[in-house]
């Protein structure tokens, strides 16, 4: 019997394991081939290099070194130090308002900026010439410069727009009464929906009392101010998107006498502020009101029921709970689209649910929405596959929501399109519903194309060290993958068909938010993977050419110029050209195409054309079939749920992507999503 054999029967410690073993968590004798692979018949591989790992004084000597570095002046507990950590996904970016005024802003890795950052990452040619950043977060300047959204990411207003109207005393009837009515009209049919603080009736009479008021029988400065508020905002979306910024100009400059009051109607101003901008495509500032609400409301109790022994009617309560929720749904969802934290917590909430059904609801989607930023991008996870696990469960959560819907609207997820008040809220969840599914499962997608791509430059490179990393993706991955690519586009379905049916749908500004989500969500997907462009440019062309149906300006304009930048970057090809020949309400297509779905044999989405029709512009990197008619969207196929999906099991043969799998010199549970999704590679960090 050899020397190694009696060591290994000896019990002494092995300084090696195969790949087998090391996959498998199980011990190893070090023989070649090992006594498990002898046993299963399975390919007994070694690492062709030796991994360092700090002895036990080395460790704590690192220790005493990174501890002064990992608290903070405030004596908060910064994150663990890894490799990792060279790897921001989270950006912020200098701006330059005047020589006097230097803004410096910042959105988390589940902001809409995050995603384009690692598209900006994927096209720029040399990533490593890029500066170093430090803390996990990347100056992304150059990217928004390249996609021209330095304007979005800082809030800045166009200074050319038209802000001459209706100059003079806020109480003059400045904007004719035709107008006014159908602004307030519009609002009540779609954004109040959002914020439904008093009946709509009340809008209605302060509207009439505004425009016919008598010395004993008027407006008070804070029910003027909302009223001008709703009317600004749904004014947006019209031809006559002027008087926005002059009513909203108006409003701020009436109240900076009463900054510091806290009561319920400041609350509902600076909620009302913050729906505005957020309409206007100014997040930061839309962040900022909403922080100032939040604020208020916690100030004036809100957050508390009033006790019995205070006497107030059923009116007054009600109005109460609506204002809070309201405020908490928008401040839960909109945190979450900007990747920054929330101001109100749950559990610091005593205070009952309001009885309109609508805000209910959205109240149950937004404890999902907590979950999601708490399990997935607040927690540090042992593994991928655990957090695929974690995912899985929070999908579970967002799919229950679908009996909340039938209860509150009557429908269903997959109902018909529905018209007028109703198709907004509809809009509103299904918008809500999915994109809160596509940012639980993104960051996978992420990794994945970064994974990808680390490993075709490792065989490249060298093919020596190619068996330390698998050589498929897991199809658990797979899975994840596509559940945000159906969520990405389930949404663009949705709103390519409601925006075509409903004219309430296609004012709303912030729809195009989701529109830019789910298409660079697309776009990402096949800069990594160029053969399923053909599958997914139907779906962004389709988006552009409704986002151009909308009212022009930003952030509408800036979500196409974007869109057309990074096309143009992957294939000059790609770029979209509008259609301009229409048939009735139908944009007519160049040629007929339907389109099938399937999975690729790597079990990625794929959308198979059927019968295609010759291209407008055949050129190289582009197959037949590419449709960019909006009212031919393929159906996306329904994915097996999550919850019961049978490449989740926990069998001892899943491949996981934890550090003995990969070959990585770090531990996944001390990293943190801040630092691990990446869009910058520094030439420390390990070649995957």
């Amino acid at each position: 019997m050899s020397e190694a054999s009696d060591k290994a029967q000896a019990g002494w410690r092995i300084p090696r394991a195969c790949q087998e073993c090391r996959k498998r968590k199980i011990k190893c004798n070090g023989l070649t081939p090992c006594k498990t692979c002898q046993l299963r018949n399975t390919p007994c591989i070694y690492r062709d290099y030796i991994r360092h790992r700090r002895k036990k004084h080395e460790n704590e000597e690192a220790t005493e070194r990174n501890s002064p570095r990992q608290a903070s002046p405030t004596g908060v507990p910064q994150r663990t130090a890894s490799v990792m950590n060279d790897f921001p996904n989270s950006v912020s970016a200098t701006h330059m308002a005047s020589p006097s005024c230097r803004m410096q802003l910042y959105y988390g890795p589940t902001s809409h900026f995050s995603l384009m950052q690692h598209i900006y990452r994927d096209l720029v040619s040399n990533p490593a010439s890029q500066p170093e950043p430090s803390g996990g977060v990347e100056e992304a300047g150059a990217g928004l410069d390249l996609f021209s959204f330095r304007r979005i990411f800082f809030g800045t207003p166009d200074f050319h727009e038209n802000k001459s109207l209706g100059k003079g005393d806020l109480s003059m009837m400045f904007l004719p009464y035709d107008l006014a009515k159908l602004f307030l009209s519009r609002f009540l049919s779609s954004l109040y929906h959002l914020m439904p603080l008093r009946p709509k009736i009340y809008y209605e009479q302060c509207l009439d009392k505004l425009y016919n008021s008598s010395p004993t029988d008027h407006l008070d400065a804070f029910a003027q101010a909302i009223l001008l508020l709703a009317m600004a905002s749904a004014a947006l979306g019209t031809d006559h998107f002027a008087w926005g910024d002059v009513l909203f100009e108006r409003v701020k400059a009436s109240l900076t006498a009463f900054d510091d009051v806290v009561n319920l109607q400041t609350i509902q101003i600076s909620l009302h502020m913050a729906n505005y901008q957020n309409e206007q495509g100014r997040p930061n500032s839309a962040f900022l009101h909403l922080g100032s609400a939040s604020r208020k409301a916690l100030a004036a109790g809100l957050h508390k029921d009033v006790p019995h022994d205070v006497d107030q009617t059923p009116e007054n309560i009600e109005e109460r709970r609506v204002t809070f929720w309201s405020l908490y749904i928008y401040e839960t969802w909109f945190c979450f689209h900007v990747g920054r934290p929330s101001s109100i917590s749950l559990k610091d909430v005593a205070i009952e649910y309001p009885q309109d059904p609508f805000i209910r609801l959205l109240v149950q989607l937004c404890k999902t929405i907590t979950r999601s930023v708490t399990e997935i991008y607040g927690q540090r996870h042992e593994s991928l596959l655990h957090m695929w696990r974690v995912a899985r469960s929070i999908a579970d959560d967002i799919r229950g929501h679908e009996a909340h819907l039938q209860q509150a609207l009557g429908l269903g997820l997959d109902s018909s399109i529905q018209a007028g008040s109703l198709g907004v809220r509809q809009t509103i969840f299904i918008t809500l519903y999915y994109h809160t599914l596509l940012l639980t499962f993104r960051q996978f997608l992420i990794f994945r194309g970064h994974w990808q791509r680390e490993r075709n430059i490792a065989l490249n490179q060298s093919r020596t060290h190619v068996t330390n990393y698998p050589r498929e993706t897991p199809s658990w991955l797979n899975e994840a993958c596509n559940h945000a690519i159906t969520a990405a586009q389930k949404t663009l379905h949705h709103l390519c068909e409601a925006s075509r049916l409903n004219n309430l749908v296609l004012e709303l500004r912030y729809h195009g938010y989701f529109f830019g989500n789910s298409v660079f969500t697309l776009i990402y997907e096949f800069i990594h993977n160029p053969n399923v462009a053909p599958v997914y440019l139907p779906w962004v062309y389709a988006s552009m050419q409704i986002l151009s149906t909308m009212r022009a300006g930003d952030p509408i304009a800036s979500t196409i110029a974007a869109m057309q930048t990074v096309l143009r970057n992957i294939n000059p090809s790609y770029e979209w050209v509008p259609l301009l020949a229409t048939t009735g309400d139908k944009i007519a297509p160049p040629g007929g195409t339907a389109i099938q779905q399937g999975l690729t044999s790597d079990g990625r989405h794929r959308l198979l054309p059927k019968n295609p029709p010759i291209p407008q512009n055949p050129s190289i990197g582009m197959r037949p079939g590419i449709s960019n008619s909006p009212w031919n969207l393929p159906q996306v196929e329904t994915l097996e749920n999550p919850a019961t999906g049978g490449s989740a099991g926990s069998g001892e043969d899943l491949l996981d992507f934890t550090q003995s799998d990969m070959g990585w010199d770090f531990d996944f549970s001390t990293m943190d999503l801040d630092a691990f999704f990446s869009v910058y590679q520094s030439n420390s960090a390990p070649v995957l």
